[in-house]
């Protein structure tokens, strides 16, 4: 690992910019896919939960 940091460090900055995003741009998007994932579930968990606390919706009225 120290290997790789005095690289990235000793590499002119205009290599260190797509060296750094094509490891930030994908982990990133990793990272936002699985949020919103747990939000989507949270979300939906909580919509089960009020409607079992209140009743279900009622669409004719």
């Amino acid at each position: 690992m120290e290997a790789i940091n005095q690289f990235v460090l000793t590499v002119p900055l205009w290599l260190q910019v797509p060296l750094v995003l094509v490891l930030a741009v994908p982990l990133a998007t990793v990272a936002a896919v699985a949020l919103v994932r747990v939000v989507d579930t949270v979300s939906l968990a909580g919509e089960r939960a009020w409607q079992a606390a209140t009743g279900p919706d009622r669409a004719g009225d």
